[in-house]
């Protein structure tokens, strides 16, 4: 009964029928993201109100380093930058203490000072912090279970526009699925390019407005996890927002179609803050103009896939 009610919409309607789809797909990013953060909470909970200088600590190679420096905090304020090692807490060394054994050790009252031994790029530096009360928001965590869920969540999607691609005879073949050598290397180059325009428009705007763009998750996930949904995500996007947006308004022109899936993409993103606007608008600029040049989404694939995989390496251990 669905299949026959969507073979007889009117033309004009198959634009809403693919906005009903792309608000799942909303509903599910905003969904996923609420998961992610009661997940998070386990041990790090969300926008609670605590004494501290407002650091998200993790561990690498057998050191405690600084995760992030959370925004209009004391440790933002003293230039305290993710990465960074510590070496001693108030005179006591960090050697052989976990990552939580040392957010302890900075804790305390509203006012205290604390001193910091950080070394960065091989330079030792001290800093004294003063204590206040702090909103914890820590970044988002991507762990394996959160990427099994984003994916189980990404497969289901594929399949209903599949099916409504299938009901509306919609030939897939038209999309441009068929991998060739030719097709992964001007993903590669794609790629390369738009790595070269983000970094650009990165720096421009942190120059500007320093810390406008920043990182908004922390990677504590498995190398398998990571190609795996590097994989999964990538099709998934790109066949939801080149594809199938721009084959389905295909025929109101290239502006209409082009512009309506960059828009589309951006508001998904619109959990990166003014980095949806900055990385996120020009990044389906070009990836749409491409696919309405090229009429094929391997190189779209291959591009998105490599910017995935290298946005998910895994950087920490969980404290």
């Amino acid at each position: 009964m669905i299949a026959t009610l969507i073979r007889k919409l009117p033309k004009p309607v198959e634009f809403f029928l693919v906005v009903l789809v792309c608000f799942w797909w909303a509903i599910y990013a905003e969904a996923s993201r609420f998961i992610t953060r009661q997940w998070s909470n386990t041990s790090h909970p969300a926008q609670q109100q605590y004494v501290g200088i407002g650091i998200e600590l993790g561990e690498k190679e057998h050191q405690v380093v600084i995760v992030q420096a959370m925004p209009n905090t004391p440790a933002s304020r003293a230039g305290l930058l993710q990465g960074m090692v510590i070496q001693k807490v108030d005179g006591i060394a960090t050697a052989g203490k976990s990552a939580a054994e040392c957010g302890d050790m900075m804790r305390g009252i509203p006012g205290g000072t604390v001193k910091l031994e950080l070394v960065l790029h091989n330079k030792t530096n001290t800093v004294e912090v003063t204590r206040e009360m702090v909103w914890g928001s820590p970044l988002l965590r991507m762990t394996d279970m959160n990427f099994l869920m984003k994916g189980c969540f990404e497969l289901f999607g594929l399949a209903v526009m599949f099916w409504i691609a299938r009901v509306r005879n919609w030939p897939l073949g038209e999309w441009g699925f068929r991998p060739s050598w030719k097709l992964t290397g001007a993903g590669v180059l794609l790629f390369l390019a738009m790595a070269l325009v983000i970094i650009g428009l990165v720096e421009s705007a942190n120059l500007i407005s320093p810390g406008i763009v920043h990182r908004y998750t922390i990677s504590f996930v498995s190398w398998t996890a990571v190609a795996l949904f590097s994989v999964c995500n990538g099709v998934f996007e790109e066949t939801l927002e080149s594809g199938y947006f721009i084959q389905t308004l295909q025929g109101y022109g290239m502006w209409p179609a082009v512009l309506a899936s960059t828009i589309f993409r951006t508001f998904l993103h619109t959990y990166l803050g003014m980095g949806a606007l900055i990385i996120v608008l020009p990044f389906g600029l070009v990836f749409g103009f491409v696919y309405w040049k090229w009429r094929r989404l391997w190189p779209l694939f291959v591009a998105h896939m490599i910017f995935d995989f290298i946005a998910y390496i895994p950087e920490y251990h969980a404290p």
